[in-house]
């Protein structure tokens, strides 16, 4: 068989790793192979034994891993950036063998399921016990394929996952079992139904917006170099960065914007100048007639607290919101994380405040969908290399709950973004240069399936995939794997 050949498996690994290597990269230039990626490797390892469809698998993962070394070791030290890129990896190479050894023992269509299924459960579980969230999922690679990201309303992302992986598996399939017709056939076009099925919902969903209520909001952020470190900062400094952006947020006050949102961790608020810089921001938001959502250091001395602060225009303070999703880097700096999310009524429109790392995590922003939240404020700061990827993760929190992200973040890319996942206004700050934005974002009062149900679909796959083990060592087996 020519797909257990020595040059055959060499040239799978190659353009396996390729396609994953450019469809899980930073910037999501190449969604499109992520289709095609899992295909070469799902061939060669219905054709060779397991060990070695497992180093295939390992290997040709591994190469798409690569991708992201350059941005791993910017922001975590060498032994994290290793554990990542290599764990990842053993990871797909399991799936592939428990896929394989499945579709193996079965000469029938629903054996095509089990990569997807496995895909979904390893995610799934991998989300659940992260200290990064959803941060590997490959589904968001998929981010400006709009009319595929809307099933994410339904399932979470995990039902992205799921479909761009049950595609390459009914290929290969059908090739393995190309003599069986029966199998073929009904694999073939059961996933025809399903795409177009989603592809027409995603289709409707996008022409289904017809809102009249809006927000006018504006966002800045000043060259990063002007901002003073958070361990040195000294009341005057305080002082003169939040007088380096009233000046932007007189600018954009004057284009229209109703409401001001700047990044995470610009000032830091001690107990000495707290109540001091406070009443500025106020006196501010007063002047100006806007509501400003500002990210801060709070250093109580003893710890530290990344902070959300909402204050509306008549100079009340609507929500003083504590990150709860630290960045590692952050735990080893003494921050002590938040408890609770972060809700409030601004203009009569249910919303809430996160920080940055708190959008990386699906369970927890299910909450505000829980809450009906309609417009979600996040100030964050990004790495740079990972401007792209960070906004669309918080995005696409947006899409699965129903509410518009307004999203600054410093050495990142400011956007402004639908439920349904359309970057309406975007800017980008990276490398430290300045940017501002002002943009109109529509509020629709739709409520979201996954905003309801929750993670249906993931636990769906996770018992699939309990019976898909069951029946791979205990159901009688079709062909010898």
């Amino acid at each position: 068989m020519i797909f257990s050949k020595p040059n055959t498996i060499i040239g799978g690994i190659i353009l396996s790793g390729l396609c994953w290597y450019l469809s899980c990269g930073l910037n999501g230039d190449y969604w499109w192979l992520l289709w095609i990626a899992p295909i070469p490797v799902l061939l060669i390892s219905l054709n060779v034994s397991a060990g070695k469809a497992f180093i295939v698998a390992f290997l040709a993962y591994l190469i798409g891993r690569l991708s992201w070394v350059p941005y791993l070791l910017s922001v975590v030290p060498v032994p994290i950036t290793l554990l990542f890129t290599v764990l990842l990896p053993l990871i797909f190479g399991l799936v592939i063998v428990i896929s394989r050894k499945i579709i193996l023992n079965s000469a029938h269509w629903t054996a095509a399921l089990a990569f997807p299924v496995c895909c979904v459960s390893f995610e799934y579980l991998f989300f659940l016990l992260s200290r990064d969230g959803t941060f590997a999922s490959i589904a968001y690679a998929e981010s400006d394929f709009l009319p595929l990201i809307q099933l994410a309303s339904i399932t979470g992302i995990t039902g992205i996952t799921f479909l761009v992986c049950l595609f390459p598996s009914v290929i290969a399939m059908s090739i393995y079992y190309r003599k069986i017709k029966t199998v073929r056939n009904y694999s073939i076009s059961i996933t025809a139904v399903l795409l177009a099925a989603v592809f027409l919902f995603g289709l409707i969903r996008l022409r289904n917006s017809s809102t009249q209520n809006q927000i006018a909001v504006g966002m800045a952020i000043i060259e990063r170099k002007l901002h003073f470190e958070t361990d040195n900062s000294k009341t005057e400094n305080e002082i003169h960065i939040i007088q380096l952006y009233e000046q932007e947020i007189t600018r954009l006050t004057k284009q229209g914007a109703k409401v001001i949102v700047l990044p995470e961790k610009i000032i830091t608020l001690s107990p000495n100048n707290g109540a001091i810089l406070i009443k500025l921001l106020k006196d501010i938001a007063v002047r100006q007639h806007i509501s400003i959502v500002i990210g801060c250091t709070r250093d109580n001395k003893v710890n530290k607290e990344n902070i959300g602060l909402v204050i509306s225009s008549a100079g009340e303070i609507l929500n003083d919101y504590q990150k709860v999703n630290l960045f590692e880097g952050e735990i080893y700096e003494g921050f002590i994380p938040g408890k609770n999310i972060g809700l409030f009524s601004l203009d009569n429109i249910p919303s809430g405040i996160a920080v940055c790392k708190d959008m990386d995590f699906q369970q927890y922003m299910h909450k505000y969908g829980q809450q009906n939240a309609k417009v979600l404020y996040v100030p964050a700061w990004d790495f740079n290399k990972d401007a792209w990827l960070h906004s669309r993760m918080a995005i696409l929190r947006g899409v699965e709950n129903g509410y518009g992200v307004i999203r600054n973040a410093m050495e990142g890319r400011l956007t402004i973004s639908d439920d349904r996942g359309r970057v309406l206004y975007e800017a980008s700050c990276a490398d430290g240069r300045p940017a501002s934005l002002f943009g109109k974002l529509p509020v629709e009062e739709n409520k979201t399936f996954y905003s309801m149900a929750g993670d249906w679909f993931s636990i769906t796959c996770l018992f699939a995939f309990l019976y898909f083990l069951w029946f791979s060592f205990f159901a009688k087996k079709n062909k010898s794997a």
